[in-house]
């Protein structure tokens, strides 16, 4: 008998939900239209002079004054034959502006005067590759002919 209880009650079903439907898109009201754009005519059809502005001092457009600092620091000390102190002197003055050509030149001069021209050449090389103006272009090509006569 339990049997036949047990085995009418699988043959029930069971309630079913409805299927849920898709959620329906809400609709936002329209934003407000913009207001009309209040534009001044023009009045003088001249066209305005646009006069250059003064190139800033090549120097100071790529060094800090810190930089420039370390940098006239080392050239006494290298002046004073302190080649040592000159090279880390220059060293943190590359950290500080690391696109200074005329610094790159100074530390290459100093590892020349103290008998490295192959680390004088590499440095001389970097400093033409940051695009440096005319004079040092010819001063920094000088001191790589040095450079490679020392090799």
């Amino acid at each position: 008998m339990a049997l036949s209880t047990l085995l009418t009650g699988c043959g029930t079903k069971f309630a079913t939900q409805p299927p849920v439907s898709a959620p329906q898109p809400v609709e936002l009201p329209a934003p407000p239209p913009l207001p009309p754009a209040d534009l001044p005519t023009p009045t003088d059809t001249t066209t305005p002079v646009i006069r250059p502005t003064k190139r800033p001092d090549t120097e100071q457009a790529r060094s800090l004054p810190a930089a420039i600092s370390l940098r006239n620091q080392a050239q006494s000390a290298a002046k004073d034959g302190n080649h040592t102190r000159a090279i880390g002197l220059l060293e943190r003055a590359i950290r500080i502006s690391p696109t200074d050509p005329a610094t790159f030149q100074a530390l290459a001069e100093s590892h020349l005067a103290m008998e490295r021209p192959r680390q004088a050449l590499e440095l001389t090389r970097r400093a033409l590759n940051l695009n440096p103006n005319i004079e040092q272009r010819i001063s920094l090509e000088t001191l790589a002919r040095r450079c490679e006569a020392m090799l």
